[in-house]
């Protein structure tokens, strides 16, 4: 079985996604390779594979970038297929993003820069954008991070709906489960 990442460089072009922007940068990179944000870090690929160097060199148009200022320099009206890889693993919590070193977008502005990307395309498109974050901090019962993540999911969903056609587009928000937050008095 072909793991994640692989799944995603091994898409033949036309087919694949054009567009994959989050954490998880370590299984792309090979166990060689140190990580570009953290250098004591480095890849998790035992096969070899530098998936970050296969996703540029099959993919017309293609671009990667690994922080956010990098991804802020992209040209939506150029890059035709752009992989992010923010972190090793998961995204930092919107709370602590600003304390990243490299400089880590936000879940908004990914949607925007995807948007942007995507909307090029005559035929439409689909896009997913998870607010992965928010379950992470109710499993950590930190309330105060999944209420952050909420908030920026929230400012995701609204650039959503501004940079595109609501004559043309279906937005659905959801949610694959959800966890209680109980605030009680005097406890």
């Amino acid at each position: 079985c072909r793991d994640i990442a692989q799944q995603l460089i091994a898409m033949p072009q036309g087919d694949s996604l054009e567009v994959a922007l989050g954490g998880g940068r370590r299984g792309f990179l090979p166990r060689r390779a140190a990580d570009p944000e953290y250098p004591g870090s480095r890849g998790a690929r035992q096969d070899g594979r530098d998936l970050t160097r296969e996703w540029l060199t099959t993919r017309t148009g293609a671009a990667y970038v690994w922080n956010r200022r990098q991804l802020a320099a992209i040209d939506p009206g150029r890059v035709e297929h752009l992989l992010g890889l923010f972190e090793p693993s998961h995204m930092q919590y919107e709370s602590d993003r600003a304390q990243d070193g490299a400089g880590e977008p936000s879940l908004s502005e990914m949607t925007r820069l995807a948007i942007r990307i995507l909307r090029r395309n005559p035929r439409g498109f689909f896009l997913m954008v998870e607010g992965g974050r928010i379950d992470h901090g109710h499993h950590a019962g930190n309330a105060y991070r999944a209420l952050q993540e909420t908030i920026e999911f929230a400012r995701a969903v609204s650039v959503a709906l501004q940079d595109t056609d609501s004559s043309e587009t279906l937005v659905v928000v959801t949610a694959d489960h959800s966890h209680v937050l109980t605030l009680g008095g005097y406890p």
